[in-house]
């Protein structure tokens, strides 16, 4: 069996930056995960309507922020996807064999090992530790310990077109070190977190759901809530939208661990502390929408009003998270004008 020496599995709040902090303590950068969380993109909201239902479900962090931490940090990197099995195999192996961990970004529904269903909207990352004949050795930040999966079920798990394109994707460290000043790395990523909310379209990025993103999104989903009552099996798109909101597990749609990171990157930045208290206060209150999910499932019978109440809920997120990240914004401009 091929295994990377020396790689300290942790689990996390969110697969990606629980993959990237693992890869950092690995390389010896030793960044928390709501560090790598705030560098790589922060939170979201993409809307993606269902393939097989007639309802929307969301995603609450970017697709790509994986690939942004190394961006912005600077970091020699090698990001590839579009080769067959066999041929995206052999070329992680080979890293593994030069003990590199690889990140691999894969679709949850083939992962029997993840304890929850639905699983969230894809990708999900995890990173490729080891192999032996027949079997892949993954470091998954959603799960406590290591897991082995077949190949057949990575084949399956990492080339699929569930909601978003996945095509054996990957993402290896080519050379471990930092080239870029770390203070202007987060505060672009601060930056960016914020314009995405509030001008999501002002972001040039990829692999991007066909939905809403951003704040409108936020607001859209308000408006489904409001009319599931309606639909013949009301429960079934709660019950998704419930999963995403507390995709491996908090429940606040990351925006905890959002706040975590504006206290740790904040400091580095000069922005005021109020940030990170705010962001906790709207974590807290994501929380509740998630509690009024809870109450929808547990009743046979879903009441319109408890939908209402939801969707008023998230109106009401949207606005003062609309107000946050202007603020965010604002004082960035304001650390601009100072240096």
């Amino acid at each position: 069996m091929a295994l990377v020496e020396g790689y300290d599995h942790q689990s996390g709040a969110h697969c990606g930056a629980a993959a990237l902090r693992n890869v950092a303590a690995y390389y010896g950068w030793n960044d928390s995960e709501a560090v790598c969380f705030g560098i790589g993109g922060g939170p979201a909201f993409v809307l993606y309507d269902h393939p097989e239902e007639p309802w929307v479900t969301f995603r609450a962090s970017p697709t790509w922020l994986e690939r942004a931490y190394f961006e912005r940090l600077g970091i020699p990197h090698l990001f590839q996807r579009g080769e067959d099995f066999e041929t995206a195999w052999g070329e992680v192996t080979a890293r593994v064999d030069e003990d590199d961990p690889v990140v691999l970004f894969l679709d949850p529904a083939a992962l029997d090992y993840l304890p929850e269903r639905p699983p969230h909207v894809p990708p999900h990352a995890v990173v490729l530790v080891g192999y032996d004949d027949g079997t892949a050795h993954l470091s998954d930040g959603a799960m406590a310990t290591r897991q082995e999966v077949s190949l057949a079920t990575l084949s399956e798990a990492w080339a699929s077109d569930r909601f978003v394109s996945l095509d054996n994707e990957y993402l290896v460290v080519t050379r471990a070190r930092r080239t870029e000043n770390e203070t202007d790395a987060i505060a672009a990523a601060l930056r960016q977190t914020a314009t995405y909310l509030l001008d999501p379209l002002e972001v040039k990025r990829d692999a991007r759901g066909p939905g809403k993103e951003g704040l409108p999104a936020i607001r859209a989903f308000a408006d489904y809530l409001a009319a599931w009552p309606d639909l013949p099996e009301p429960a079934r798109p709660v019950r998704a939208a419930r999963r995403s909101l507390g995709e491996h597990g908090g429940g606040t749609a990351f925006r905890r661990l959002y706040a975590d990171s504006l206290g740790a990157l904040g400091q580095r930045t000069g922005l005021p502390p109020d940030l990170a208290d705010r962001m906790a206060g709207l974590g807290r209150e994501w929380d509740t929408v998630a509690t009024r999910l809870d109450r929808i499932l547990a009743r046979e019978d879903p009441q319109p009003e408890i939908f209402e109440e939801a969707a008023s809920l998230v109106g009401d997120i949207a606005d003062r998270e609309e107000a946050l990240f202007e603020t965010l914004a604002d004082e960035l401009r304001d650390i601009d004008g100072r240096e």
